[in-house]
């Protein structure tokens, strides 16, 4: 039996032109032979671009006591002092990012920037990249997810609107391509579990707890 794929909605435009430029190829090549070495070409990115696009079903780690990883990805940058973990996802992860945390949006914005590419060694993607500020209000404080686009396709889409309820969780969005999350909490209410080079899974991997004081 051949599994069921799930994928984010905003694939469809992208996956027709290369079905069709697929079809092109293949039609062209009876009468121009050398065409027909750029159709498995095409068909490669086909399903390169639906891979970065699957969408899995996931059992959410939910427990008001930590934050949970909002992306796929690898712990790139840790501030404990400052409450900030940054995630960057590679092509290979799943790029469906979901909710830290239970709560109310309060606040989405969209911030211009460049559109370097993420090499783990250079920062100027984080500092420097466009990006969407999504900020969520709860019992404990607040918290905010940052989608920050990289070098291809330069954009993230949100599933959700300022005034939505949410559970730790939840999907939130998605970055296309190559890109990296930022998650922004309380410091003095929060430590830390991860460290650097850490993997994550968006849902499920714990990456904050909440410390032994009232709130």
């Amino acid at each position: 039996m051949v599994p069921h794929v799930d994928l984010a909605p905003g694939h469809e435009k992208i996956t027709l032109a290369l079905i069709t430029l697929s079809l092109v190829f293949i039609f062209y090549s009876l009468a121009y032979p050398f065409l027909i070495i750029l159709t498995p070409i095409t068909l490669l990115g086909l399903v390169a671009h639906l891979f970065s696009f699957r969408d899995p079903n996931r059992e959410i780690n939910k427990d008001s006591q930590f934050i949970i990883s909002p992306a796929d990805g690898t712990i790139y940058e840790k501030d404990a002092s400052q409450g900030t973990i940054r995630i960057r996802m590679s092509l290979f992860d799943v790029h469906v990012t979901r909710t830290p945390v239970s709560g109310n949006i309060t606040d989405i914005s969209f911030q211009e920037g460049k559109h370097w590419p993420f090499i783990s060694f250079v920062r100027r993607g984080t500092d420097e990249n466009a990006r969407q500020n999504i900020q969520i209000v709860n019992s404990i404080g607040k918290f905010r997810v940052v989608h920050i686009v990289g070098m291809l396709a330069r954009r993230c889409t949100n599933y959700l609107s300022p005034g939505d309820q949410i559970q730790q969780g939840e999907r939130l969005g998605m970055i296309y391509y190559g890109s990296e999350v930022d998650v922004h909490f309380p410091p003095e209410k929060y430590a830390i579990l991860v460290k650097q080079k850490d993997k994550t899974i968006a849902g499920q991997t714990p990456i904050a707890k909440l410390k032994n004081i009232n709130h």
